[in-house]
């Protein structure tokens, strides 16, 4: 069979389980293929109660996405998870130094 592909199925996505476990399945999945395959449902996806937390877009240097891209490799995270845990540490810190300060 020179000159012959065989393509591959897509194997189908089943639900996920929790935001964070989708989140990790499409930062190392390649979208095109669920859209482009009319057997599975985008809906069906979808997490079963909904989402509490809202998409924040932020802008920064290309230089800084990197070092946080590198420094998320190292500690085994995606990017948006570690970006996520340091904006909450700083919140909790800066609602910690607020209460003592306000004492």
């Amino acid at each position: 069979m020179k000159g012959k592909y065989i393509m591959k199925k897509p194997k189908p996505v089943q639900p996920f389980k929790s935001l964070e476990e989708e989140t990790d399945f499409w930062d190392t999945h390649d979208l095109s293929a669920v859209v482009k395959n009319p057997k599975i449902s985008i809906s069906k996806l979808l997490l079963l109660e909904p989402k509490k937390e809202v998409v924040m877009t932020l802008r920064v240097q290309k230089s800084v996405k990197e070092k946080i891209e590198n420094l998320a490799k190292i500690k085994g995270l995606n990017v948006t998870t570690l970006a996520r845990m340091w904006l909450i540490e700083k919140l909790t810190e800066e609602e910690s130094v607020k209460k003592h300060s306000q004492v």
